[in-house]
């Protein structure tokens, strides 16, 4: 129903944050990374949205880009994921962690996120495994189905150009890129593992 929404920010909390547009205050569920992202208060601000409508319960969810919002979508579809578990698992590590995670099927890792157990883990490395290791290039390579990962595309050329495999070498880039590092220093943090 609401794509985004663009207005000034007058709230944060944890996980919540209240964006007035057009005199109306919205109360959206955000992950740690959208309120640090969206600014300060009094700032003008994007976020992108999803109404969660139960019989009970009308809720707003908010993103700060759209591949976190696109991932938040694939959580939600796997059976057991609610919108609030997958608000949690977002608050768990980066973006590209969390995909790195479950492509690798590191169940043990994806086990640690708060109310997640061992089967729901499995479950989701079952159900998004293979959506997700099809797009994890940086030069804005959308999958399938419209998930943007970022990860460095010179680092997993560089990477490649020293025998790995495509799909080893972005795994290693999204397990330790960071958003202030040089492709130089993702590349030496990948071979040392």
């Amino acid at each position: 129903m609401y794509h985004y929404i663009k207005g000034i920010l007058t709230y944060t909390d944890e996980n919540i944050v209240v964006v007035e547009a057009g005199g109306v205050g919205y109360e959206l569920y955000a992950s740690f990374s959208t309120v640090e992202k969206l600014g300060k208060i009094g700032d003008m601000c994007k976020i992108y949205s999803y109404l969660s409508v139960r019989e009970d319960e009308m809720s707003l969810y908010g993103f700060a880009d759209l591949a976190e919002k696109e991932l938040f979508l694939k959580l939600i579809n796997v059976s057991g994921i609610g919108c609030k578990m997958a608000i949690s698992i977002l608050n768990s590590a980066s973006l590209s962690d969390i995909i790195s995670s479950i492509v690798r099927a590191d169940v043990n890792r994806l086990s640690k996120i708060k109310g997640i157990g061992k089967k729901t883990a499995e479950r989701l490395v079952v159900e998004l495994r293979d959506k997700l290791s099809q797009g994890t290039e940086y030069t804005a390579v959308a999958s399938p189905f419209g998930l943007t990962v970022s990860v460095n595309s010179e680092a997993v050329e560089a990477l490649m150009s020293l025998g790995y495999t495509r799909q080893d070498a972005q795994a290693a880039v999204a397990r330790v890129e960071r958003p202030d590092m040089r492709t130089e220093d993702i590349v030496l943090a990948a071979l040392k593992g």
